[in-house]
């Protein structure tokens, strides 16, 4: 899964191509209402276009499953000696910039099912995936290189408008054998409100370094872990996207001799490839339904963060903020024993 998103790829929608209109028709892309219909807004794009209206889709979700990996640098900080059960949930909002939710596409010539395709925008800025869900007044006139037969396409809106994409992560950790510990975090194939049907599966493991060094002022751990995420389409069989990539952290963490507050932070870096999966779909049956696979890779590389945890006898209350190419707010509660 490399930049290519498996690139939402080069085909925007033509239709009826093949034969030469004065009166151009303009096509209409399906009704989408949560990211599982994502593939009916994708029919009617591509090439750059289409990477750029996935993109941020990408950001968030390798945002947010790189996010919720530790809430203390202490392996084994339960409350018996030598043994660290966790179970919670963490909430991940990731910052979406205003860059992230619209752009100006630029006119470009596209292969199609072996046709040579010209596109040629209108010029106004069009929402990505994550921006505005009113149909722009943005059209795309789509040209046959070779016929000279154009049509004029509708582009689509935004699926969901949001400022912030949150994502929800069970997370269970189990310790600690050598000062090491594994963290699990799992979510069935679930249907999440503008999301739709979504899941959710990482491991990690964890091993002290403040163990080798005597009397540490400050509790250090390393991290890496396996994230990954999965979108079912709605509209056709299978997944409209799969994606996944892995973290690794240096963390340290300081707890107060007198308060149940423990301040933490930490260095990360991070991949996260998504592939993207749809059928290019042009009116009028001048070509032949595509299916198309669009690769990318988020934007975050690298991280720094920052936070507090509380512990009120079993229960333990983070949240922390992630400095990053998108930054990233996180706040969990669980039970530690």
């Amino acid at each position: 899964m490399i930049r290519r998103l498996q690139p939402f790829v080069a085909f925007l929608l033509v239709a009826t191509l093949g034969i030469a209109s004065t009166a151009p028709v303009q096509a209409q892309f399906r009704d989408v209402n949560s990211l599982d219909e994502l593939s009916g807004a994708l029919e009617v794009v591509a090439g750059q276009y289409a990477d750029n209206y996935a993109q941020p889709v990408s950001d968030a979700f390798g945002a947010g499953m790189n996010s919720a990996m530790f809430r203390t640098a202490d392996a084994g900080g339960g409350i018996i000696p030598g043994v660290d059960i966790y179970l919670g949930v963490s909430v991940t909002g990731t910052l979406m910039a205003s860059s992230n939710r619209s752009f100006i596409p630029q006119d470009e010539t596209v292969m199609v099912d072996g046709r040579e395709l010209r596109f040629d925008y209108s010029g106004t800025e069009v929402p990505t995936a994550f921006g505005s869900t009113s149909t722009p007044q943005a059209t795309v006139d789509i040209t046959d290189v070779n016929t000279g037969a154009t049509q004029t396409v509708q582009l689509p809106p935004g699926v969901v408008d949001t400022p912030v994409a949150p994502l929800l992560i069970p997370q269970l950790g189990v310790g600690t054998v050598f000062g090491t510990d594994v963290m699990l975090r799992y979510l069935p194939r679930t249907r999440l409100k503008s999301y739709g049907t979504i899941g959710v599966f990482s491991i990690g493991i964890r091993h002290s370094i403040s163990q080798y060094i005597p009397m540490s002022p400050v509790d250090l751990a390393v991290q890496g872990a396996y994230n990954s995420v999965s979108l079912e389409d709605k509209n056709l069989e299978g997944d409209v996207l799969d994606a996944s990539g892995y973290a690794f952290n240096l963390q340290a963490s300081k707890s107060l001799p007198v308060l149940p507050v423990t301040f933490y932070g930490g260095l990360q870096y991070e991949t996260f490839d998504a592939s993207y999966a749809y059928t290019y779909q042009p009116p009028g049956g001048a070509v032949d339904p595509v299916s198309v696979t669009l690769d990318q890779e988020a934007t975050n590389k690298f991280r720094g963060l920052a936070g507090v945890s509380i512990t009120l006898a079993l229960v333990r209350i983070n949240a922390d903020y992630s400095l990053s190419a998108n930054d990233v707010v996180t706040v969990g509660i669980g039970v530690q024993i």
